[in-house]
């Protein structure tokens, strides 16, 4: 290859090859170093090709790991598969691939596309959340949840899906239809396995405050669980739940869910609350503070595992109650609140303070095939019984259909019940045949990362003191459910002991999310707009350092950008202006500004890389870049910029320090440059002295004090370099740049 081109074909793929021979990014076992966990949200390989869009995380998490090894960090950087879920299943139906197929052939072409990609993951640590020696633990701790009492199962209305023959979680219902297939959903009484989640409710609010999340994700987390204070009041055979107790005199009707038990027959209305809708029961209840008649009413926005499945309507104060009284024609009564209420209302013994929660207990059975079995039998004797820990995992059976028929299809394989006996009885038994929702898997494969091959426990003990909680969380989307359900199950293995005390009850140190990447049209990249951008349509024509680089500059980390194919050529001339400054003679000596612009990008670089500030980092870089190309640059400062570079541009990076400046292999594992803090104090300013144009010596002075032409004349001429120079010479000009530089013109 000539030194005056740069092939990025054959560099990257060198390179590449080499790291993984070498396997310099494994992670360090035993080290006293101070350790740092940096883990991706693991991708769902639901379909044939990531985009560029998925790549953006994981761009950022690479460059995060490769700047804390070389800061001597020990790094854990894992990867896996996020491998069980529905539109496997899908496809499977519309195909007849088995998703154990489809899956697995998706997972071959993302760890290509992040190999391609130039990523530090240690490969030695991948899980796939679909094989027997993940799922076997995912059941263990099904059944640990079980005995402890947080797993149970009950009768329980749910989003139903007719067409997909499925339960939906409530993210999944859009104004009412499936979000899959938009067919209008219908609410459906099923045995349902829950998680009791709501025990953790007070905790999942408090861990918060500990915690470095996003200000918005910490808010959507409070709202979702929806902790409210109020009081239960007594109507006779209605208990109804308010958090204002001070609005009472103004209720004048009582709202109650489609499935109180009060209630003799069954009511029915349409999932889609947008639409207040109800029925009269017939029935009264008294206003104890009024005495005024209060009609019974069922509603569809009334949710029975809300407080006591009852509100008091108060139009005249309450939005959604005005917007039912005007539609049934039912009393709006203007009143004035009253605080002193809660105290009448608690003396005359009409209610009692009372705490309730928007959030609902975790519903985790799913009517579908590609998932993890739940290990359960049903006895007639005995009830439902976890199945012998000896005997797990159940595997998920091969022999199925796919094809929905309102149950599970595993209730249709022909060896899914062999050999299932009661372990209370040993007589015959029955097999569950749901399967678990895929966030049960992502609740706790964080913690399965850092010990992936342990036959015998999740993880070991030691492990999991080495390496958690994890240090940097970075993904986007799933704020609400998966992080919350990961954080329930990490306080119940903490509550359990499986998690060391000292390691404290929360799992994400420090959560970051990227903005997400939009087409260069500014819609979602989606098949549907023909919009998609992949690694495979970058990498090929402009290298994948090109392609890092780009994603990292294209704006804030965190906020929504679009695609740009400019800015991709844009970022590949950039790399090539870093090349020729590398193959250049480099000087013996270096222009003094070029010293204090290198010190204060190291400085610049450290700080925003710690904080994801990744598209100034690199515009600091494409500046020293700038002036070195002007200026100039010898060994000792190309050395260092290589080091700056590794992070974001890694093979090129890895090419010039080896072939360039003949370093030993690699500049991965060498040290991260530091700085001088005298050439970077921010209130002082370093204002270059000349003689004739060329640089003589330097003036580290006060940022106010540079700005004083007479004052800066006056030092300069003081400087002993500045001195000798100006020694019997005439001076026929002064220059004077404020802050920055004094020419003298001398003959």
């Amino acid at each position: 290859m000539s030194k005056s081109t740069y092939d990025h074909t054959k560099v990257e793929k060198k390179w590449q090859v080499e790291w993984q021979k070498t396997g310099i990014y494994k992670t360090p076992a035993g080290s006293n170093k101070k350790k740092n966990y940096i883990l991706d949200m693991f991708p769902y390989p639901s379909g044939s090709t990531m985009h560029v869009g998925h790549l953006e995380g994981y761009v950022g998490t690479d460059i995060l790991s490769r700047y804390y090894r070389m800061k001597g960090q020990a790094v854990l950087h894992p990867m896996g598969w996020d491998a069980f879920g529905l539109p496997a299943e899908n496809y499977a139906i519309k195909t007849g691939i088995h998703p154990n197929i489809s899956t697995h052939e998706n997972i071959k072409n993302f760890k290509r596309q992040l190999e391609i990609s130039g990523m530090s993951y240690d490969w030695d640590h991948e899980i796939d959340t679909s094989s027997p020696e993940f799922y076997k633990w995912t059941q263990r701790l099904f059944i640990l949840l079980f005995k402890k009492g947080l797993a149970y199962k009950k009768k329980s209305p749910v989003n139903w899906c007719p067409k997909d023959e499925t339960v939906l979680a409530n993210e999944q219902v859009i104004d009412g239809h499936c979000e899959r297939c938009d067919t209008s959903v219908i609410q459906k009484n099923l045995d349902q396995w829950f998680f009791k989640i709501t025990s953790y409710a007070d905790r999942l609010i408090s861990g918060l405050e500990k915690i470095d999340w996003p200000p918005e994700v910490k808010v959507q987390q409070t709202n979702w669980i929806g902790r409210s204070e109020g009081m239960n009041i007594n109507l006779g055979d209605i208990e109804v739940f308010t958090t204002r107790p001070d609005t009472l005199e103004g209720a004048t009707f009582v709202a109650i869910a489609a499935d109180h038990p009060s209630l003799e027959k069954k009511y029915e209305f349409n999932s889609d609350d947008k639409d207040k809708e109800g029925e009269f029961t017939g029935r009264y209840v008294i206003n104890p503070l009024t005495g005024r008649k209060m009609p019974v009413w069922v509603v569809n926005y009334v949710d029975m595992n809300y407080g006591t499945g009852a509100i008091m309507g108060v139009p005249y104060l309450d939005d959604r109650d005005r917007e039912f009284a005007e539609k049934y024609h039912l009393d709006i009564i203007k009143i004035q609140t009253n605080d002193s209420l809660w105290g009448k209302i608690e003396k005359e013994g009409w209610g009692r303070k009372a705490i309730n929660y928007h959030l609902r207990d975790w519903l985790i059975s799913r009517q579908r095939y590609w998932g993890c079995p739940i290990p359960m039998v049903y006895c007639k004797d005995h009830g439902w019984q976890p199945v012998n820990e000896s005997d797990l995992p159940v595997l998920l059976p091969m022999d199925v259909d796919f094809l929905p028929h309102g149950e599970s299809p595993i209730a249709r394989s022909k060896t899914f019940q062999k050999n299932a006996i009661c372990p209370e009885c040993g007589k015959a038994a029955r097999r569950e045949v749901d399967t678990m929702d895929t966030y049960v898997d992502s609740s706790w494969y964080f913690i399965r990362f850092v010990d992936p091959k342990n036959k015998n426990e999740f993880a070991s003990q030691e492990k999991i003191k080495q390496w958690l909680p994890v240090d940097n969380y970075v993904g986007g989307g799933h704020v609400v459910q998966h992080l919350l359900f990961a954080r329930f199950f990490w306080k119940v293995l903490f509550d359990e002991g499986l998690i060391d005390k000292s390691l404290g009850d929360e799992p994400f140190l420090k959560l970051r999310a990227p903005g997400w990447i939009l087409g260069s049209d500014s819609r979602k990249m989606s098949k549907r707009w023909g919009n998609v951008v992949t690694p495979d349509d970058i990498i090929p024509k402009f290298g994948a350092d090109t392609l890092r680089v780009y994603e990292m500059f294209m704006g804030p980390f965190d906020v929504m950008k679009p695609w740009s194919m400019t800015g991709v050529e844009g970022a590949n001339r950039f790399l090539g202006k870093v090349w020729r400054l590398f193959i250049q003679e480099p000087k013996n000596e270096i222009d003094q500004t070029v010293i204090v612009k290198l010190h204060q990008t190291i400085k610049k670089v450290t700080e925003d890389v710690e904080h994801f500030r990744y598209n100034t980092a690199i515009a600091a870089l494409m500046e020293l870049i700038n002036l070195m190309r002007e200026k100039g640059a010898d060994r000792e400062s190309l050395l260092i910029l290589a080091k700056l570079l590794a992070p974001f541009a890694p093979h090129l990076a890895e090419e010039v320090w080896v072939e360039v400046l003949g370093q030993e292999f690699s500049v991965h594992t060498s040290s991260w440059p530091t700085f001088d803090p005298e050439l970077v104090r921010e209130d002082e300013v370093v204002v270059v002295l000349t003689v004739n144009g060329k640089p003589r010596s330097l003036l580290l002075v006060g940022a106010a004090q540079a700005q004083n032409q007479a004052e800066m004349i006056t030092l300069a001429k003081k400087d002993d370099k500045i001195a000798s120079w100006l020694t019997n010479k005439k001076v026929v000009n002064t220059i004077f740049v404020p802050g920055k530089l004094i020419n003298f013109v001398i003959d």
